[in-house]
């Protein structure tokens, strides 16, 4: 369902995913940038919580997934092209752009508009940048010329409850949960430690 709401053809503006760490929150947004690129091309802008981390996800996570995907080879342009359009933090492809950034330097967040916004880890994001403000707050203003076509993406492992990024962000929607069904009856529920047993043997 966070897919679909991801896709273009969904009126759904805005995914929060606020769960637990290794569980395919960042690995779905990689999935999204690929699907820009292939699918729904614009500007998008991918932030992690630091510069440094926007470096290491690029050269990790993106530049792998472009490398081994021949449908998003074929567009992104080669960082050997004299045309450039292809750094570490910047990803040109026909129709669109991939920026990447992080939420401790201001410069990242402002200037031109952005059709989609891949928020990671917010939860690690600092509550002020260069006394700019919130970066989430100055992230989300780039996406406000696509209007309704915008797309925002808020993901990240939840933190000390209460004062969590992530968790006040989840809190404005409409608070869905994942449920699995019971192995003995097959009812289905938010799994929960309390029914969490682990059989003895």
């Amino acid at each position: 369902e966070i897919m679909d709401c991801l896709s273009a053809t969904s009126p759904v503006e805005e995914v929060v995913w606020m769960a637990g760490a290794q569980i395919s929150k960042s690995e779905s947004g990689n999935n999204w940038v690929g699907y820009v690129i292939d699918e729904a091309p614009g500007p998008m802008l991918l932030v992690q919580p630091t510069v440094d981390n926007a470096k290491r996800y690029s050269k990790q996570r993106i530049a792998p997934m472009i490398l081994e995907t021949p449908e998003l080879a074929a567009k992104v342009i080669d960082n050997k092209s004299r045309e450039g359009g292809n750094t570490i933090l910047e990803k040109e492809f026909p129709n669109g752009i991939l920026l990447m950034g992080g939420a401790n330097s201001a410069a990242g967040l402002r200037s031109m508009p952005i059709r989609y916004l891949f928020a990671d880890e917010i939860s690690n994001w600092p509550a002020d940048v260069d006394g700019e403000g919130d970066p989430l707050e100055l992230a989300e203003a780039r996406t406000t010329t696509f209007g309704r076509k915008r797309k925002v993406f808020k993901c990240s492992t939840p933190a000390i409850r209460g004062v969590c990024r992530v968790e006040a962000e989840y809190l404005k929607t409409d608070q869905r949960k994942y449920f699995v069904p019971c192995p003995h009856c097959g009812h289905y529920h938010v799994l929960e430690w309390v029914n969490f047993i682990i059989p003895k043997d």
